[in-house]
């Protein structure tokens, strides 16, 4: 769970990487329920349980410090650092997530959503919640198992499912930075490579930033694209059933399944179908209850496009550029809706002929497994980008998602084109938030740009950077 190297053969392993951070975040709710005269209340509830939880991972994170240092004597200060780079990223995440401690008004609404779920009600009813029904099932699951073990006087439930929420906002953080780095060992990343730019792409990440402060949950949907990509060739089951539950929390990650078809992924494709089915029988009590499911399509269908890209310019949607355009440019609202359908279909036809030509050159340019790989990298992550240009909503902390098409472009582009890729990148993860006509639309560039050096006629034999690891 903790950003260093796992090892599974030493039992020591599962004690420092899997029970001590459990326990890290049990024992606040422990400590709470026997009020202890340890801990005065001198703070809200919430404030002491994230009190209690930063300084209990903080001895943990103390502690794989101290074993990862004992483990290699007498390293030079600068493999140390590399070392332990991982953890002081963890600590970061530690310090916002106890610093993001309080209730957004994002998260507000999935604590509406699940509240309803648990009084029998239709979560759908106020138009705010905006994903499918299973992460609300989920915890409104969670509810009720704390209901079951914890008194209401001593922790408020709603408070117990928040801080179990947060927690688990900590270790989707500590994971995308694993598997990030993972991705980049795989398309050919040097060690020091790998830990400096995995590690500078999280660290000045606004849009991450923006996710952990807004209690969001789009790093459930960057770990299901990571996933998906990872597990493609040696794990195809396991990566179609990550498309699918990314797919059941934000509908984005469903876009890779377009290209898993085209590609004839049936391994993949199986492990999405079974996957969804298991998990939408399990939802819906074997198909006994369909009430969630059927509220979700009728919202779906009329989803409130308009609230989403109205005056809001940082939520950079084709119809908030649009709608922006005739704003600032006193042209007409009649040429709104045009601007809107011409765009989507642009972005569609490009990435759609992206594929056709990748699917054509790639076998003429490599052959066996580096070119199986390098061709399905580069359709899914197309594809796993397409949301953010496309999609009726999409703010800044949305594009946290992009951080595989970052790598996969400094991987092929860092050598031949470090000025484009700098101000790309730049773009979608350095900028603050801009509410300023048209810089606020300048994380759409980044996506833009990158697709642009990413493109299929750049081979792994045209970039001296790059060196796929099967």
């Amino acid at each position: 769970m903790l950003p260093v190297n796992f090892n599974p053969r030493k039992n020591s392993d599962y004690i420092f990487h899997i029970f001590l951070p459990l326990l890290a975040v049990f024992l606040p709710v422990l400590f709470l329920s026997l009020d202890l005269p340890i801990m005065p209340r001198i703070t809200t509830t919430a404030e002491q349980l994230f009190n209690v939880f930063s300084f209990c991972m903080w001895c943990v994170l103390f502690l794989v410090a101290y074993r990862e240092i004992k483990a290699h004597p007498g390293i030079s200060l600068e493999k140390g650092i590399m070392i332990l780079l991982p953890l002081f990223v963890s600590f970061f995440f530690l310090v916002l997530i106890v610093e993001y401690g309080g209730k957004s008004w994002d998260y507000e609404q999935y604590e509406n959503a699940f509240r309803a779920i648990v009084q029998g009600e239709n979560p759908y009813d106020s138009e705010r919640y905006l994903y499918p029904p299973f992460f609300a099932q989920v915890m409104a699951y969670v509810y009720s198992v704390g209901k079951q073990f914890l008194h209401p006087t001593k922790i408020n439930l709603w408070l117990f499912v928040f801080y179990l929420y947060q927690c688990a906002q900590f270790f989707m953080s500590n994971l995308a930075y694993q598997l990030s780095s993972r991705f980049a060992a795989r398309i050919g990343y040097s060690d020091l490579q790998n830990k400096l730019i995995v590690t500078g792409l999280f660290l000045f990440n606004f849009p991450l930033v923006r996710t952990l402060h807004l209690n969001q949950i789009n790093l459930y949907v960057l770990n299901a694209i990571l996933i998906a990509l990872l597990a493609l060739n040696r794990f195809p089951f396991l990566s179609g059933a990550a498309v699918t539950l990314g797919g059941l929390i934000k509908l984005y990650p469903l876009s890779m399944l377009a290209p898993l078809v085209m590609m004839k992924k049936w391994k993949v494709l199986l492990g999405a179908f079974v996957s969804g089915i298991l998990i939408i029988l399990l939802q819906t009590n074997f198909g006994r209850d369909l009430f969630l499911w059927k509220e979700f399509i009728l919202f779906f269908l009329s989803f409130p496009s308009e609230r989403e890209s109205s005056l809001w310019i940082r939520n950079t949607t084709s119809l908030s550029l649009a709608r922006n355009l005739a704003r600032f440019t006193l042209l007409p609202e009649s040429v709104i809706q045009p601007v809107v359908i011409i765009i989507t279909l642009a972005v569609l036809t490009w990435i759609a002929l992206r594929f056709y030509q990748r699917e054509k050159i790639y076998q003429s340019l490599l052959s066996g497994p580096a070119a199986e790989t390098y061709r399905n990298f580069g359709n899914l992550i197309d594809f796993s980008s397409l949301a953010l240009l496309v999609t009726p909503s999409a703010w800044d902390h949305h594009f946290v998602i992009a951080l595989p098409l970052a790598l996969w472009a400094i991987a092929l582009r860092a050598k031949d084109k470090p000025g484009w890729l700098g101000i790309a990148i730049a773009c979608i993860f350095v900028l603050p938030p801009v509410d300023i006509f048209p810089f606020s639309y300048l994380r759409m560039f980044g996506v833009v740009a990158l697709l642009l050096l990413t493109a299929p006629n750049i081979s792994p034999k045209s970039s001296e950077s790059i060196s796929l690891r099967i």
